[in-house]
């Protein structure tokens, strides 16, 4: 093979090499893409949860409140 023809041989080589790692980069990057939106979708789950436990609580310790003070109310009237 002449010298020419086998630097344009090498060189498509190394091409087609350039361009399959780009590919397999690009491949990787979407994957990443797909997790970081995947976890960015956990954790919005998990803040509207956890909201959801704030609030339970609040209700819980409101009537917890208000328990305590019919009791109170109760044993002040029977003194």
């Amino acid at each position: 093979m002449d010298p020419d023809t086998s630097k344009k041989v090498t060189d498509l080589l190394s091409l087609m090499e350039d361009i399959s790692s780009d590919v397999d980069t690009q491949t990787e990057l979407a994957k990443l893409l797909d997790r970081i939106q995947y976890l960015e979708d956990k954790v919005e789950e998990l803040t509207q949860r956890f909201e959801q436990f704030e609030k339970t609580s609040r209700e819980k310790q409101q009537r917890i409140r208000s328990a305590a003070d019919d009791l109170k109310a109760l044993l002040s009237d029977e003194q």
